[in-house]
């Protein structure tokens, strides 16, 4: 019969072939990911080319990824009307302390160093800020959140600083607030549009959930989760998997790392933190979001 043509030839080439079958799937493989290679995408887990078409839940980190992470620093605004400090000096003290921070926020701070100012007694305190002393004075710069734990903050001063970027506190005061834009990728948009016409897309960043809302203004996310550490990421990452979906991770920055690990398929910006990349399914080289479509 005509209709078993093709599974009598299937079974006479498995019977005198097997070799050829045999090869065929890690040939193909090797062709597939030499071609993704030559645009700038590297595969480096084995399951990828599995799991991908299956995938009906992109996940995305903000700065850095949907956005360019090239932060200029547009308002600088003091706070504490005691303290006698300029907005330089405090420039020049918040970019002593992000000198030792690998966030693309620390990286506008950079113009602003004073070389005169040394910081000790450093600690980076991954996804929230940074700490240290300066001439004998406990300093901190980092998100809101983070500050207000043991900042002496009113709910006036709560409220007025919700939509700063990032603050400097002073031995438990806050003294200036900093206010960056960001610049969303090319790209973007036109990508989340496609995904959402395969699945749910979500945001899920440690910046501040106005950040967040801001970027839904914007781009057409379906969910925009916002004021997440990295163990509330895995965790939202494990809420959808137990709602059967298959999550892919997009991210950069050194918290992203432990989500990865969460994820179905793990996805990082070749402009990312090394850690990211190094643990990562797949690594964008050309930094092109729309690279995921």
């Amino acid at each position: 019969m005509p209709e078993e043509a093709f599974w009598i030839t299937l079974s006479v080439l498995v019977a005198t072939c097997p070799c050829a079958l045999s090869l065929a799937t890690p040939t193909g493989l090797t062709c597939a990911t030499t071609r993704l290679n030559r645009a700038g995408i590297m595969i480096k887990g084995g399951h990828v080319m599995e799991t991908i078409p299956q995938i009906n839940c992109y996940a995305f980190d903000k700065t850095g990824t949907l956005t360019t992470g090239e932060f200029t620093i547009n308002k600088v605004e003091l706070i504490d009307s005691q303290s006698l400090l300029t907005q330089k000096k405090v420039l020049a003290i918040a970019a002593a302390l992000e000198a030792h921070s690998e966030h693309p926020i620390a990286k506008p701070f950079s113009k602003h160093r004073d070389y005169t100012l040394n910081a000790a007694q450093i600690k980076v305190h991954s996804g929230e800020g940074v700490s240290g002393c300066i001439d004998d004075i406990d300093y901190a710069v980092g998100k809101v959140n983070w500050i207000q734990k043991t900042a002496q903050l009113n709910n006036k001063q709560l409220q007025t600083l919700s939509q700063a970027t990032c603050v400097l506190m002073a031995d438990k005061k806050v003294i200036a607030a900093f206010y960056l834009v960001d610049k969303i990728r090319d790209n973007a948009k036109e990508l989340i549009l496609n995904l959402n016409k395969q699945g749910n897309t979500l945001l899920l960043s440690g910046d501040s959930q106005i950040a967040c809302d801001k970027i839904t203004e914007i781009l057409p996310i379906k969910t925009a989760l916002g004021g997440l550490s990295a163990k509330d990421k895995m965790e939202q990452i494990n809420r959808l998997q137990q709602k059967n979906y298959k999550v892919a991770m997009t991210g950069d920055g050194v918290n992203d790392s432990p989500v990865f690990g969460a994820a179905h398929v793990s996805i990082a910006m070749g402009c990312g933190a090394d850690i990211t990349k190094s643990g990562a399914d797949v690594i964008l080289l050309n930094n092109k979001l729309n690279s995921i479509n």
